[in-house]
């Protein structure tokens, strides 16, 4: 009996596209969860990828390292001040993580939520996801090590056959495990929010939660790739659109005056910045209110055994309750 009963469960389907569009209406009607997603989009910034000439390539390594010759008190400082403030940021980073989770938990049950509220109940989380954040980046750090060693050693040998075969399994041995680890430590992160269960027992819950959903994982991490894919595509013109009025505003600008064209990038730069904390954060607030959509789903789809603490707190009535909100 208990098999017919469970067999509907595990055949049910993930309903993904319908996930999507109840994340972007979450998102569109409580648009003070943009304040996480800003907040998050801060703690991880994007890299830039700067044009470089070539050409001039050697006299600018000659002149960066007469600079920091003559001013590396000056260097020394800006880099601390910079590395406190990115860590200062990758916290906050956390808090807001877990403000945006436990609001969009609240918004499902129809409950009412704010950033206030969300941001109060984030704070408690934030020694946990950090633990949890240096335990992976320990695990990602360690096996790059491990595979490494074996390609080094090869290169040291001038045995470059070998080192290129090495080096290509490690490369396809590397990209699964980051897969298996981003996404547990993603499943983790829920469990510690939502069901408020201890670090070790919350890795090994998600760890298991993916075993189950490996598959449902994989697709939905290609389907949130996929949109943001395409809002890439859809800004692309609005992006061409204001190179349009830029360069040339700027060109004028450069020929009327000096003054007048150093104010104009300035301006252009803090215009561009602002657009891309925007853009980022508007995906950032999407992607993880989907993510929550979907953990939720799948860990009700999935009623395990390892979990069945974890599921009389949590999972059976996901989100957590409003009271351990506040």
């Amino acid at each position: 009996m208990s098999d017919t009963n469970e067999s509907p469960q595990k055949k049910k389907q993930i309903p993904f596209i319908e996930i999507l569009k109840q994340a972007a209406r979450i998102v569109w009607e409580h648009r003070f969860l943009l304040w996480f997603g800003l907040l998050l989009a801060l703690g991880s910034p994007e890299s830039f990828n700067i044009g470089r000439n070539n050409n001039k390539l050697d006299h600018q390594g000659e002149a960066a390292k007469n600079f920091l010759a003559n001013h590396w008190q000056t260097v020394a400082v800006i880099a601390v001040v910079v590395f406190i403030v990115g860590i200062l940021l990758f916290l906050v980073s956390l808090v807001a993580k877990a403000g945006l989770v436990k609001s969009v938990n609240l918004i499902v049950l129809h409950k009412t939520t704010s950033f206030r509220e969300g941001w109060r109940s984030g704070k408690k989380y934030l020694g946990t996801l950090l633990g949890l954040s240096l335990l992976f980046f320990i695990a990602v750090f360690l096996v790059v090590v491990v595979l490494a060693i074996p390609v080094i050693y090869l290169i040291a040998a001038q045995s470059w056959f070998s080192a290129i075969l090495v080096g290509i399994l490690a490369i396809a041995i590397f990209f699964p495990l980051i897969f298996i680890f981003t996404i547990t430590k993603t499943y983790a992160e829920f469990y510690i929010i939502l069901s408020d269960i201890h670090l070790g027992s919350a890795i090994e819950t998600g760890y298991l939660l993916l075993l189950k959903n490996i598959g449902n994982s994989i697709i939905f991490s290609l389907l949130l790739f996929a949109v943001s894919l395409v809002a890439g595509i859809v800004l692309l013109p609005v992006a061409g659109i204001a190179l349009v009025i830029l360069v040339p505003t700027g060109i004028t600008f450069f020929y009327l005056s000096k003054i007048a064209f150093a104010i104009f990038i300035g301006f252009a730069v803090l215009l561009f910045v602002a657009a891309l904390l925007f853009v980022s954060s508007i995906f950032q607030t999407y992607k993880m209110t989907a993510w929550t959509l979907f953990f939720q789903e799948i860990a009700k789809v999935e009623k395990k055994p390892e979990a069945e603490e974890v599921a009389e707190e949590g999972l059976e009535e996901l989100p957590a309750t409003p009271e351990k909100v506040i």
